[in-house]
């Protein structure tokens, strides 16, 4: 997986300067917006060894995906074509015991940082784009009950990759109609294969 990752990151910046995006159009971008995220939900990660238990009885979580919502933040450097992207999620959601089909209640929370090229098409009021970003993520989880490793938290390598519309509305300000992306995780050793799309406002910053 990290190898299309450097591959698109290669055709994102070397992209001909035939297309290049008018810099002028705004130098820097703010994005705030809605997040929905279907993603695993990382069950092998919080019993590496096999000793999750309750009550003296060994759990094992199944693994499967779940949806969160929350939300994304962005600042976009256009002179460089980058950039810079968090994301916090948030689901409140049940975890299977896999050795008798018991469900914990969890708390789950996930939080990515991530950095990379974005290229823009400027059509008119509309501005379809692709990025290629990698970073971190991290995941908190918090049981209800009473179960060993209650709270567990892991931090792994992530990447998105993917793109979206925005829709001009007036010299400083945009509509995101859509992006949506892929976003790969490697927790416990291993990738997990995560979606996400979003919708929002940016603001956008242009030279007198």
């Amino acid at each position: 997986m990290t190898k299309w990752f450097l591959l698109l990151l290669m055709v994102l910046v070397s992209a001909p300067a035939a297309l290049a995006q008018d810099v002028g159009y705004s130098h820097y971008e703010f994005y705030g917006g809605y997040a929905y995220q279907r993603a695993n939900n990382n069950a092998g990660s919080f019993d590496r060894n096999g000793t999750a238990s309750i009550a003296g009885t060994q759990v094992i979580l199944g693994r499967r995906d779940q949806t969160y919502n929350g939300f994304t933040a962005e600042f976009n450097q256009n002179p460089w074509r980058l950039v810079t992207s968090f994301t916090g999620v948030y689901d409140r959601t049940p975890y299977t015991n896999t050795v008798n089909g018991h469900q914990f209640s969890a708390k789950a929370q996930r939080y990515d940082l991530l950095f990379g090229p974005r290229y823009n098409f400027r059509l008119g009021r509309f501005n379809p784009f692709v990025e290629g970003m990698a970073g971190f993520e991290h995941m908190r989880v918090t049981f209800s009950e009473n179960i060993s490793n209650a709270s567990r938290a892991d931090t792994a390598f992530a990447m998105a990759l993917g793109g979206g519309i925005d829709v001009h509305l007036s010299e400083h300000f945009d509509i995101r109609a859509i992006q949506a992306d892929y976003v790969p995780t490697f927790f416990n050793g291993t990738h997990q294969n995560n979606y996400r799309v979003g919708a929002g406002i940016k603001v956008k910053f242009v030279d007198p």
